[in-house]
Order: C-alpha cells, then structure tokens, then sequence
C-alpha cells in the first residue's frame, strides 16, 4: 500500500476561484510521537488599527515542508469528512476575486498565501503554499518566520486554533500541531500624572494630563484603557469630567477640592493589552491638599503676681 499523500486542490466555490482545500488520500493514522516533527508558534502585535499575526514554523523531521495551513484541524486520522476550519473573522481587505491584499499579508519568498473557504460564511482557514515547481520548500531542520496576516480586529483562533503542516512525501503527509502562543508576558506599565497634587480650591476643576513608560516583548503599541477613577471621599455627579472610561482617554479634570483635612486622593487606573491578550493594570494618584491653617497666637503667660511674664517691668 502506497503511503498517504496530500493533494492541492485548487476548485471554483463561489469564490471566484481562490478558494483552495487540502484533502488527505487514504490516511493513515499518526503516531503519537508524530507533533513533534513541527511546531508553529504565533504572537501578535498592534500596527495602527489591525491586528497582525506572525507565525514561526520550525521543521524539526527529515522531510521538506511545502505547505503551512493555519486555523485547519484534521485530527490527523486521515478522514477528510472530519477536518474543522478554526478562523472566524477575514484577513483585512479580503475579497472572494483578488483575495488577500499585499499589505494584509507577508510570504516566505516564493510562496503565496490564500484563504481556505469551503462555502461563503463559513468558517475558513489561511494557507501558505510555494508558488511553483522551482519555488523553496521549508528543509528538514529549518525555521521560518515570514508568515503573517491582518485582520481588522482581534480573532483568538489565530492564537489558540491549530496548524497544519503538509510535507512534500512521506506518511503521514499532513500534521496537525497545536498554535504555541510565543508571547504569554504582560506590559510593564507606569501610569504618569501631570499634576499629580492640587492645591484645594472651592468648585475649582483642574485638567490633568496622562502619559505611560510602556514595554512589551512583542507588541510596540499595547492598547491603552482608562479603566477607573475613584477617591477615598465620595465624590459627586460633576467631581469627574471629560474622563472617557474603556478608551484610551489621556485626559480629563478633576474636582480640585477637599471637605477634610487631610485632603483627597483620587486614584486613576488604566490597562495596556497586548495584541496577544496580555494585561497589566496599573495606577497613579493625584492629591488634593488642603492649606495649612494659620498659626494661633501664643497666649501669655500670666505670674502669680497678676503679672504678663512677657511684659517687662518697668522702674526696678
């Protein structure tokens, strides 16, 4: 018996043509040792208002790989009736006659990317193939990281779903691996307050500015949010202005005011989230002070003559 071979089919589905599935002929199943012959790890970053994924495919088995399927599941049991596609949401600017634009996607040179959608609204999966005969394949023991896409909005599949990769002969010809998220540490996140103490004045509201010292290991823009202000006094229905809770809101006023003595503290929290889901909370404070009270005079010091001992006597 000839050993399982993968087949690209490339079929017109309504798509105009650019729809492509990958099929496995007379399967046979996986070892459980098999995952390890590959592995693709993914992180993503923030680039304006898209969400990029970036996806590192190692070859760690003694054949070549010509093909790397994200968001496709085929449980490596060699039954094509039973393969899941995993993603939910579009590559950015995808349309069923030009496909995935150039500047929604990065290929490995000599390789092209399509979309994997069996019928329209269905869920799809992302291929990277060679685009010839001549083009490189990925060799035993080699890793590339020039596999990306962007979409307009953040879909977890292209983190948690899995890949699969299809390899130019042998048995089995196609494997599933689960995604290996690469980037699984939150920001580090200061929250900056400028002012950061007022002075208490009667109905006076004060504009205070936010920056961040921000740093990921991946993403360069972490998505900011203003999640909170509160104060350990209660605070009134207008204490609070221009704040815009769940945005990145970088400015606002306050109430600069106390009824104590010890004077307010209003605490301000904001979130950074990396496009890989990470997240860090962290706060600042701006404090409220209330001026000193004056000094009272000294009372004077009276002898037990009747005498102001701070009054000198004359005519001794």
């Amino acid at each position: 018996m000839k050993p399982a071979k993968a087949i690209l089919i490339n079929r017109s589905t309504g798509l105009a043509g650019m729809a492509a599935m990958l099929f496995l002929s007379g399967g046979t199943a996986v070892a459980d040792d098999t995952q390890a012959a590959a592995s693709v790890g993914v992180y993503a970053r923030h680039s304006g208002d898209k969400i990029v994924y970036h996806y590192r495919v190692s070859n760690n088995s003694q054949q070549n790989i010509n093909a790397v399927t994200i968001g496709h599941d085929n449980q490596n049991d060699g039954n094509p009736n039973n393969d899941v596609n995993e993603l939910v949401d579009l590559p950015s600017g995808w349309n069923s006659k030009l496909g995935i634009p150039s500047t929604s996607a990065n290929s490995p040179t000599g390789w092209r990317v399509s979309v994997l959608a069996p019928e329209e609204g269905e869920a799809h999966a992302i291929s990277w193939e060679p685009l010839n005969e001549r083009s490189p394949k990925l060799l035993a023991g080699q890793s590339v990281n020039k596999m990306s896409v962007s979409l307009d909005k953040a879909d977890n599949n292209y983190l948690s779903g899995h890949a699969m990769v299809t390899y130019s002969d042998g048995n089995p010809a196609n494997l599933t691996v689960p995604l290996e998220r690469l980037d699984t540490s939150p920001p580090s996140l200061t929250v900056i307050l400028s002012p950061d103490t007022l002075v208490s004045q009667s109905s006076k509201l004060a504009a205070i500015n936010v920056s961040f010292a921000i740093k990921d290991d991946y993403d360069r823009m972490p998505a900011i949010r203003l999640e909170s202000i509160t104060s350990g006094e209660p605070l009134g229905a207008d204490d609070i202005r221009d704040a815009s809770f769940g945005l990145d809101d970088r400015y606002f006023k306050v109430l600069a005011e106390s009824k104590s003595l010890a004077g307010r503290i209003y605490t301000v929290t904001y979130s950074a989230t990396d496009a890989s889901g990470n997240q860090t909370i962290a706060s600042a404070t701006v404090t409220v002070t209330t001026p000193a009270a004056p000094a009272p005079e000294p009372t004077p010091a009276i002898t037990p003559d009747g005498q102001d001992k701070n009054v000198e006597t004359l005519g001794k």
